[in-house]
This record gives C-alpha cells, sequence and structure tokens, in this order.
C-alpha cells in the first residue's frame, strides 16, 4: 500500500513541478501523461485522473485539477515511470501528520500566478530575481498571457527534466523568436 501512494506522490511530483498551487484542466493532464511522457493512453489518462480525484489525491474545481496541497514532494528517482495498476485503483489520500496544510488562495491575476519556489536541496541561483522580469518581457514581446509564458516553461521543464526555471524561460522566448540578447540583459551575469 505505501508502494501505491509513492506512485501517485511521484505521478503527482512529476505533473506539477514547479507549483501544485496552480491546477491544470484535465485536457493539459491527459496531454502531459499520454502525449509528452507517452506513460498513459488518453482514455487510460482520463480513467486515472476520475480515480485520482475519487480517493482525494486531485482536487476538482471550476474544470481544472490540483494536487491536495498536504501530499509530500515526493521526486522519482532516474528512470521512473509510474506502474499503470497503482495508479487504475490509488488508495485513499492519507495525510501525513507532520503536514501542515497550506492555505489554497485563488490568485486574482495573471501576475500573481506567478510563484518562485526555493529549495534547500539545490544553491540558490543567481539569475533567480531576474524571473517575474523575464515572465512579463516575453509575455509583451510575445503576445502570450504571462501564464501561458508559465505554463510553457513548466511543461518544457517536465520535458527536459532539470532545469532551471529561467532556463526554460529562455526557450520558450527562443521558441516565439524573440531576441536572445535581451534575454541575457535580462538574466544579467553571475555575482
Amino acid at each position: 500500500m505505501a508502494n501505491d501512494a509513492e506512485d501517485v506522490e511521484r505521478l503527482i511530483h512529476v505533473t506539477f513541478p514547479d507549483s501544485p498551487a496552480i491546477p491544470l484542466s484535465e485536457q493539459e493532464l491527459v496531454r502531459i501523461w499520454a502525449l509528452d511522457m507517452h506513460w498513459l493512453s488518453p482514455e487510460l489518462s482520463s480513467e486515472i485522473i476520475e480515480s485520482l480525484c475519487q480517493t482525494g489525491w486531485l482536487i476538482r474545481s471550476k474544470d481544472l485539477l490540483s494536487p491536495d496541497p498536504r501530499i509530500s514532494p515526493n521526486p522519482p528517482p532516474l528512470g521512473w515511470s509510474p506502474i499503470v495498476r497503482r495508479l487504475k485503483e490509488p488508495p485513499s489520500f492519507i495525510p501525513k501528520p507532520s503536514m501542515v496544510s497550506k492555505p489554497n488562495l485563488k490568485p486574482k491575476s495573471d501576475e500573481s500566478q506567478i510563484q518562485l519556489s526555493t529549495s534547500h536541496e539545490y544553491p540558490p541561483d543567481w539569475a533567480e530575481t531576474n524571473i517575474k522580469p523575464m515572465i512579463s518581457w516575453i509575455s509583451k514581446e510575445s503576445g502570450l498571457t504571462q501564464k501561458e509564458v508559465v505554463r510553457r516553461a513548466q511543461r518544457k521543464r517536465r520535458a527536459l527534466g532539470p532545469v532551471t526555471l529561467w532556463f526554460s524561460l529562455s526557450l520558450v522566448a527562443r521558441e516565439q523568436g524573440l531576441e536572445m540578447s535581451a534575454i541575457m540583459e535580462l538574466i544579467g551575469e553571475p555575482d
């Protein structure tokens, strides 16, 4: 049973790596699991989403899905892929006693949805302070909303693995045909 819960925690960690507070639509989850990760078929992805909602792992709100905020982060080992039978019949979510409930605040605008997270596992990134200006600039220059810029950057991070947010934002800018010298100016130089 512990392995089943661990598999679900890992799936959620990979699916919502940057901010579990930013919900995704069911179609986005299906696309990530079926097309981006090649783990499941679209039909099976929908079935698993329903199972995870019924057992409390995912919370459905206005056609958007987000993980329960009390789920412990559980990064998977290199080469991990989910075991389908564990996801089809997941155990009910039971928060660990040491986990403190985090309030789920609804953001009011695209800009308020941009959340920078810090981790004690990794050294601070020198370009981290310039992420919000990068998002704003990419949004303004490309015509995409800030939320869409962040979503595309997160998708790149999921696809590429351990890359920084500023690097994935740079890839989004490049994909949009923006001038990379401007991105370099926004990132700055290490101290």
